[in-house]
């Protein structure tokens, strides 16, 4: 429960600035980019550590090759099967919900 996530592009230690575009979920780790531009082009490698053990593990670099083919046009990625979530009565429980596309 205590796990952190960053990204990293290209080398240690130069982190993913995250901003409009650009958000890391604490949930899963995934990074989610909307948007994608020529400057997000390079090696992306994600980082976790845990607090109360002190340890942290990167992942191997992930290459990231925007294209610059406008003629295709895809449609927005928009989920509508779930997984069952569980939650106990009386705690609290975080639901993320992304649509991807422009």
């Amino acid at each position: 429960d205590d796990l952190s996530y960053r990204w990293l592009l290209n080398e240690f230690p130069v982190f993913i600035a995250l901003d409009k575009r650009r958000f890391v979920s604490q949930t899963n780790g995934n990074l989610y980019i909307a948007n994608v531009e020529a400057s997000d082009k390079g090696n992306y490698s994600c980082f976790v550590s845990s607090p109360s053990i002190t340890k942290s593990v990167f992942s191997k670099f992930i290459p990231l090759i925007p294209q610059s083919d406008r003629a295709k046009v895809y449609p927005a990625d928009i989920k509508v099967k779930f997984e069952d979530t569980y939650a106990l009565l009386g705690q609290n429980v975080t639901l993320e919900c992304f649509a991807l596309g422009k």
